[in-house]
């Protein structure tokens, strides 16, 4: 076996590692909701980890084609959300919603959350 058959089968089984520590957090999961003080105040740890964080709220404002504002109980957080991760369902600044996404921390441009996907929250 050449090198790069090693180092070919290497790249494989290490994918293959990171598929089963994928996290769920669609319906059902026990997933933290963090409110938009928790992301700000721990922005650069959460944007180290890559961990995927829900935020409970609603989105207020539209501030570029991919740029939204969005509000909960303790602040507001710029939030990015790409065309094809946009919800199905119509929503206003009166939905309220569960954001998925990564923290995104920039010393210069402060914190935002690139959002992977959206849901409309139960109502409770």
């Amino acid at each position: 076996m050449n090198m790069l058959q090693r180092v070919l089968i290497a790249a494989l089984l290490f994918t293959g590692i990171g598929v089963v520590y994928s996290q769920y957090t669609g319906p059902g999961s026990k997933q933290k909701i963090y409110t938009v003080k928790e992301i700000k105040d721990n922005a650069l740890k959460l944007d180290r980890q890559d961990i995927v964080v829900a935020l409970r709220g609603t989105i207020i404002q539209q501030l570029d084609n991919k740029t939204y504002l969005f509000k909960d109980a303790t602040g507001t957080l710029h939030v990015e959300i790409k065309k094809k991760h946009l919800p199905a369902f119509k929503f206003d600044d009166k939905t309220i919603l569960i954001l998925y996404g990564e923290v995104d921390y920039d010393l210069l441009e402060g914190t935002e959350v690139e959002v992977e996907s959206i849901e409309r929250a139960s109502k409770q």
